[in-house]
């Protein structure tokens, strides 16, 4: 009788672990979804070259796992500065653009709104 006890208990330890193990799975974290498509954007961006959209989605990544794991920006006007510094990503972008072009009212334009944006992240960030 003693023995029978210490059989039964491990297999119904066994059977008990194999049903939980079996059990459907949680649902999804809900920022996998947003982190899958974030990184299949900077894949793109990096097979492309771009530069300025890639640093861009990478912060939007470091963003987002700060979200995710519910840590709040120390700075009140943390979006602010995000935005700013995503225009003068793309304004870099649209300045090297405009050299490889070649034309000079282009790049002085794109110079100009380069200046522009970067003022604005300084001003941002004070």
């Amino acid at each position: 009788m003693i023995a029978r006890r210490y059989i039964l208990l491990p297999l119904a330890l066994c059977a008990g672990l194999g049903q939980w193990a079996m059990a459907a799975p949680d649902p999804a974290d809900p920022c996998a979804d947003a982190r899958r498509a974030i990184g299949e954007q900077i894949t793109e961006a990096r097979l492309k070259g771009d530069k300025a959209r890639r640093s861009a989605l990478e912060e939007q990544l470091q963003a987002l796992a700060k979200q995710c794991r519910g840590v709040t920006p120390v700075q009140p006007n943390h979006l602010a500065i995000e935005r700013a510094t995503r225009l003068a990503d793309e304004r870099e972008a649209q300045l090297r653009e405009a050299l490889g072009s070649g034309d000079p009212a282009r790049i002085e334009l794109s110079k100009r709104r380069l200046d522009h944006a970067r003022r604005q992240l300084e001003a941002a960030k004070r």
